[in-house]
């Protein structure tokens, strides 16, 4: 009935010491995924030809389309947006294209470092800003860790999106300071959730360790409303 992916990404979660909560959504999405993976296509096909009349080197996003557009719905009407990793724009492109939002910021360090990647990361800076002029007066961009954005922050926020560093340390700050600013019903969207090799299990170091143990400490302030191959959906239900 289920792949050999499903199986790898059960023994993934285990290892990562995922909850009951995650387990059950993870296994209720791959039910329902005979049944939508033709929407998920056409949402992918839309976002994949929108970018085309924008500057990107790579594309990670156009295959959450279709969670993001129902889950976002369903959730929201107006609401502002957070997010942690910008990269060349492609998430928040699909934030300001397809919905009516508050503010919009987005945090990445892009070139700030003096090391041997600051050119490739000056030009995907310079791409972030081109494929997000036309929308210029609708959102914000702070240049540097997302540390020192949450330590300098006093906004709130409906929904935030996860995707900078994906070492475990760093992605267990990020989101405990995201819940801090995170409004009651609003979404966490972890992304890369299953990522490494899916098949070893050994590394801790990654993002689903992170997310697990922030989940295994607030059980009861959260609903997990999502888990795909590729992301995790974090309602905050109180404080």
């Amino acid at each position: 009935m289920f792949s050999k992916n499903f199986y790898y990404r059960v023994k993934y979660q285990i290892n990562k010491n995922g909850t009951f909560g995650v387990f059950y959504q993870f296994f209720l999405n791959r039910l329902k995924h005979p049944f939508v993976k033709n929407k998920k296509k056409k949402l992918k096909k839309m976002h994949q030809n929108y970018l085309q009349t924008k500057k990107t080197t790579t594309d990670y996003f156009s295959i959450n389309a279709y969670y993001w557009d129902l889950i976002i719905n369903k959730n929201f009407k107006k609401f502002s947006y957070l997010e942690v990793g910008s990269w060349e724009g492609n998430s928040a492109l699909f934030i300001l294209e397809n919905f009516e939002t508050k503010k919009v910021v987005c945090v990445d360090i892009w070139d700030v470092y003096e090391d041997k990647y600051k050119e490739e990361h000056l030009k995907r800076f310079l791409n972030f800003k081109s494929n997000l002029d036309q929308f210029k007066e609708r959102f914000s961009f702070f240049k540097s860790t997302s540390d020192k954005y949450f330590e300098h922050n006093n906004e709130k926020f409906d929904l935030i999106y996860i995707d900078g560093s994906h070492e475990a340390p760093q992605v267990y700050k990020d989101i405990c300071n995201s819940w801090n600013i995170l409004n009651n019903d609003g979404i966490i969207i972890c992304d890369d959730y299953f990522y490494g090799d899916i098949k070893s299990n050994l590394d801790k170091n990654l993002p689903a360790y992170a997310i697990n143990k922030f989940i295994s400490q607030n059980t009861q302030k959260i609903k997990i409303i999502c888990v795909n191959n590729n992301q995790i959906f974090l309602k905050k239900i109180s404080n």
